[in-house]
């Protein structure tokens, strides 16, 4: 469908160009004849014993300014222009409008890119209105040609769809498509229609092979990964989006955390090496522990939430779970015996505890969600946070005037 639009199209080009081709012989002709004539009148003239000076001659298109040898009939001058076949072309003209339009092809200034291009000619016309009647039709094309499809049919659109479709009887979905493919547009019976579940439309069998694939909605809904029939241009859509993480499953369904036991261990996981590798990053006896986070594609460990298809795969088979729990279990060891990292622990300000606290350790951990202090959970107190009261008091200091004397 897409070749065939697109040979109408070039058909519709080659049409304007013919027409603006013909004009212009039509053109070239009348130009012709205009000067033949008026060549005809300066001969007898010439005959008579008027000749016109060089500065008159010089006035006229195509004259040639002669010197003084010119004017004597050894010369072989009688007054005749010496005429450049090239200059009115009718050939040359309707070329560099065919390059013009290729390369701005339909723009909204045609009638002044065609008018620059008739200029170039050397010869002052007016459009005739069969040039005029070509451009109304380029104008018309200009705007077909940017609708997507026909006025009743559209290709589908590249889209990441959320929502399960409804089970809605065939011949109701049948007769909103027109009763025509959704893929290629072309009028089928109802019965030979196939139906693409991602898209929630129906195909005929050269849009849809019966490709199987498991669909994103099914999967961040209700943890359903079965395959079902796909057309083929949303197999190809799926695929190609497989390795993508662009699904926030924290705004998508929040609730698959505690639908899924296995999503939310890895929520758990995610969440202690995502500050993990904020700490190892600034310590720089942690290179080789960094390589180990290069086992899982980079997003996993540095946003929260964001998975793609493959990852929600590997999380359902069992695959990604452990590898995850290795990169932790060795990058807490790291953490642990090494002296730059220990330095950069927090120490709980309501029980002055000689026990050190990191974000990573989310089971005994709390952070304050303004200035990030560490506290034990079972200490920190809601809007208490010592620091926060620190900084405001500084602040309120800071911006009081001072009652000394200066």
């Amino acid at each position: 469908s897409m070749s065939f639009q697109s040979c109408v199209q070039e058909n519709a080009h080659f049409f304007v160009a013919d027409m603006i081709i013909a004009s212009l012989e039509k053109m070239k002709c009348n130009i012709l004849s205009q000067q033949a004539e008026s060549w005809g009148v300066e001969e007898t003239s010439g005959s008579d014993g008027s000749y016109h000076t060089d500065l008159e001659l010089s006035s006229y298109p195509g004259v040639k300014k002669s010197d003084s040898s010119a004017a004597s009939s050894d010369s072989g001058y009688e007054g005749k222009s010496s005429y450049e076949p090239g200059s009115n072309s009718a050939e040359a003209t309707a070329q560099e409008l065919c390059r013009a339009f290729r390369k701005h092809w339909l723009q909204t200034d045609s009638a002044v890119q065609l008018s620059g291009c008739l200029s170039s000619s050397k010869q002052r016309v007016n459009i005739p209105r069969e040039l005029e009647s070509s451009l109304n039709l380029a104008e018309e094309i200009k705007i077909i040609s940017k609708l997507r499809g026909s006025f009743g049919w559209a290709p589908p659109r590249s889209q990441i769809i959320f929502n399960i479709h409804p089970s809605v009887k065939r011949d109701a979905v049948v007769a909103a498509q027109n009763f025509t493919c959704v893929g290629c547009g072309t009028p089928i019976e109802s019965s030979k229609l196939r139906y693409c579940d991602y898209l929630g439309k129906y195909f005929c069998d050269c849009c849809h092979s019966y490709a199987q694939s498991s669909i994103p909605a099914r999967i961040l809904s209700k943890w359903d990964f079965k395959k079902y029939y796909v057309c083929n241009f949303s197999k190809h859509l799926l695929d190609s989006i497989w390795q993508q993480p662009i699904f926030n499953v924290s705004c998508i369904n929040k609730a698959l955390y505690t639908k899924s036991k296995e999503m939310d261990r890895v929520r758990e996981v995610q969440e202690q090496l995502f500050h993990l590798k904020k700490l190892l990053k600034t310590c720089r006896f942690g290179e080789s522990v960094m390589k180990e986070f290069e086992q899982v594609p980079s997003h996993l460990t540095e946003e929260l939430h964001l998975f793609s298809l493959d990852d929600l795969v590997k999380i359902k088979r069992g695959q990604l779970l452990p590898l995850l729990k290795d990169i932790l279990k060795s990058s807490t060891s790291h953490v642990d015996g090494c002296e730059l990292c220990q330095a950069k622990g927090f120490i709980c300000e309501f029980c002055q505890s000689a026990d050190l606290l990191f974000p990573h350790q989310i089971a005994k951990c709390k952070r304050c969600t303004e200035c990030k202090t560490c506290f034990h959970k079972a200490c920190f107190k809601s809007g208490g946070c010592p620091k926060c009261l620190r900084i405001a008091a500084r602040r309120t200091f800071l911006e009081t005037p001072s009652l000394v004397p200066p």
